[in-house]
C-alpha cells in the first residue's frame, strides 16, 4: 500500500514533427476553415468519440471553434466535410495539434495518418518549425520528421 508522503511519478512521452529538414505534400483535399459550422465539427467529434469508444470525451462547445488563436483545417471527402484538426498557434515556429477528429465513415481514406502529413505540409510553407502531437504513439512514430520531446 503506499504511503502519503510517497511520490508517484507518471511519465508520458510527447512527440513533434520537425518541419525545417524534411519535405511535404498534402495527402488530401483540405482547406482553412474561416468560419466553420461548429454543429456540423460537433457532429464529426461525436462519431469520432463514439467510434473510439471514449467513455468520457473531452468536450467542445460551438465557441471553441471561432476563437481567434485556432486553426482548424478541415478534411472532405469528395465535397463533403469528414475530418477536422484544430491547432494552437503558439508563437512564429511552433503549433501544438489540439484536436483530431474523423467520422470514420470511409476507413480507406485513413485520414489520422494523411492528415500529420498535410498540416506539415501547410505550416512548413507558412514557415513554422515544429508541429506538437501531443502524446507519442506508435502510428505518429511513422511520420517524416517526427522526434520525441
Amino acid at each position: 500500500m503506499m504511503h502519503l508522503r510517497e511520490k508517484v511519478t507518471w511519465m508520458v512521452q510527447h512527440c513533434r514533427i520537425n518541419l525545417q529538414n524534411e519535405t511535404f505534400k498534402p495527402q488530401f483535399k483540405y482547406k482553412l476553415l474561416d468560419n466553420p459550422d461548429s454543429n456540423k465539427l460537433l457532429e464529426i467529434y461525436d462519431q469520432y468519440s463514439k467510434h473510439k469508444q471514449f467513455e468520457s470525451p473531452f468536450p467542445f462547445y460551438k465557441e471553441q471553434f471561432s476563437h481567434i488563436d485556432f486553426d482548424i483545417i478541415g478534411y472532405y471527402d469528395e465535397d463533403e466535410l469528414v475530418a477536422w484538426t484544430m491547432l494552437y498557434v503558439i508563437n512564429k515556429d511552433i503549433v501544438d495539434c489540439q484536436q483530431f477528429a474523423w467520422n470514420y465513415k470511409n476507413p480507406k481514406l485513413r485520414i489520422g495518418f494523411k492528415s500529420i502529413e498535410t498540416e506539415s505540409y501547410i505550416y512548413k510553407n507558412r514557415g513554422f518549425k515544429y508541429i506538437i502531437l501531443g502524446e507519442a504513439s506508435e502510428y505518429k512514430s511513422t511520420s517524416k520528421g517526427y522526434e520525441l520531446i
